[in-house]
């Protein structure tokens, strides 16, 4: 069983109107996989639902460092 990642980055991003199923299809098939190669766990990903142009992310980390060699990647 994996543990949970000690460092956590909340990102949150406010899209062009309309716009946020286009970068969530984009996430999906170029994102994901080369982030998790390099090193970071996806956590989840959401729609706000009283914000349409919203989108928040979690990725984690299993150290500081990891995290800087994982962006370095």
């Amino acid at each position: 069983m994996a543990l949970a990642s000690p460092i956590v980055e909340l990102r949150q991003y406010t899209l062009k109107p309309g716009r946020r199923e286009t970068l969530i299809e984009i996430f999906d098939t170029e994102f994901i996989e080369n982030q998790e190669d390099a090193g970071m766990t996806i956590i989840g990903q959401f729609r706000d639902l009283d914000r349409p142009d919203m989108f928040v992310w979690m990725r984690g980390f299993d150290s500081m460092d990891a995290r800087k060699d994982a962006l370095g990647a």
